[in-house]
Order: structure tokens, then C-alpha cells, then sequence
């Protein structure tokens, strides 16, 4: 954006490499978040199953076979989510706000920058790339742009495990208090 607006005759091509590069991010982080979805689910099962009955004192359980159900995950491991659910939670929680930050700027640059547009003939020979038309480079944006929207819509819905009932949130944090030092009282008969 410092380049793009840094004076009146700086064009707004850097903004849309920007946003291609910004696209380039977010293919990386798609993959990245596969592998950690994959191993958060991994050690919530060693959590929930394993390390849970032991400090209860219990023993870990075994009767319910997820013990083999891991064991063949570990064998023949595979993905949880598929890159286009990972990418569409990327684009919800971080990605669709730079996309939105990015476009706005390139808008804006077009518009009203060095001073506003007075015809629609103007937004279009600002808006050219070299010998691409304005026309070209603005519905080629478009649909850069909605192709993120509909990932990010069409896997909305996708998102295993959301639904589960999750326990009530307790008055005190008991995990927190231990953290910090703070030794629970010993029961008084």
C-alpha cells in the first residue's frame, strides 16, 4: 500500500501482486493447517482416552477399540480435512479480512486517487495493466475474489466436529489455578 499510494503517479499493480501473493500464503497455510488438524485430532484421542483414565486413576481404557482405531491411523495415515475445508477456515478466521483489506485498497486507489474518477471511462483506463483492458482487470479481480467467497461459504458447513456437545464452562478454572501455582485445598472431613 506505501508504494501503491505513495504518489500520485505510482500505478496499483502492486496491489494486485499482493493479492496474488497473498493467495500463495494462504495455499501454504491451507496445507500447513491439514497437518495440524491431523495431529490436534491425534492428541485429543491420547488426551481424552489415555492420559484422562490414568490421572483419574482408572487405567487407560481399551474396550472401546481406540486404541486400534489410532493404531491404523498411525499405519495408514491420511488427512482429516481436505485442503478446500482447511482453506476455507483459513479464509474465515485470518485470510478473507487481508483479501478485504487488499481490495479495498486497490478500489480506492482507483477511484480517488491522486483525485476522484469524474467518468467511468477513467476507471477503466486506470484500472489497465499494459496493453489488459480495465475491463479485463477488474472482472478478472472479481472473480479472483468471489472464487475465495464461495470456498469460504461452501465450507462453511463442512466443519467436523463443530457440533459436538461441549461441556459447560465452569465458574473457576481449575487447569489455570494449578498452573499458576495455586495448589488445590485439600477436602475437609
Amino acid at each position: 500500500m506505501t508504494a501503491t499510494f505513495s504518489t500520485n503517479t505510482a500505478s496499483p499493480l502492486p496491489l494486485v501482486l499482493v493479492g496474488l501473493l497473498v493467495a500463495v500464503f494462504l495455499s501454504t497455510e491451507a496445507r500447513r493447517y491439514q497437518f495440524f488438524d491431523f495431529w490436534r485430532i491425534r492428541a485429543h484421542i491420547l488426551e481424552v482416552y489415555f492420559y484422562g483414565p490414568i490421572l483419574r486413576g482408572e487405567g487407560p481404557r481399551t474396550d472401546n477399540s481406540w486404541n486400534q482405531i489410532l493404531a491404523n491411523s498411525y499405519q495408514n495415515p491420511g488427512f482429516h480435512i481436505s485442503w478446500l475445508e482447511a482453506a476455507g477456515r483459513r479464509i474465515r478466521r485470518n485470510y478473507g479480512w487481508i483479501f478485504v483489506i487488499q481490495a479495498t485498497s486497490y478500489y480506492c486507489k482507483l477511484l480517488i486517487h491522486p483525485v476522484p474518477i469524474p467518468a467511468i471511462e477513467d476507471l477503466w483506463a486506470r484500472a489497465s495493466i499494459g496493453p489488459v483492458p480495465g475491463q479485463v482487470v477488474l472482472l478478472a479481480g472479481l472473480l479472483f475474489h468471489s472464487i475465495w467467497i464461495i470456498i469460504a461459504i461452501v465450507t462453511l458447513r463442512s466443519r467436523r466436529g463443530a457440533d459436538r456437545e461441549r461441556p459447560p464452562r465452569p465458574e473457576r478454572d481449575a487447569v489455570l489455578e494449578l498452573a499458576q501455582g495455586k495448589l488445590p485445598r485439600p477436602a475437609t472431613p
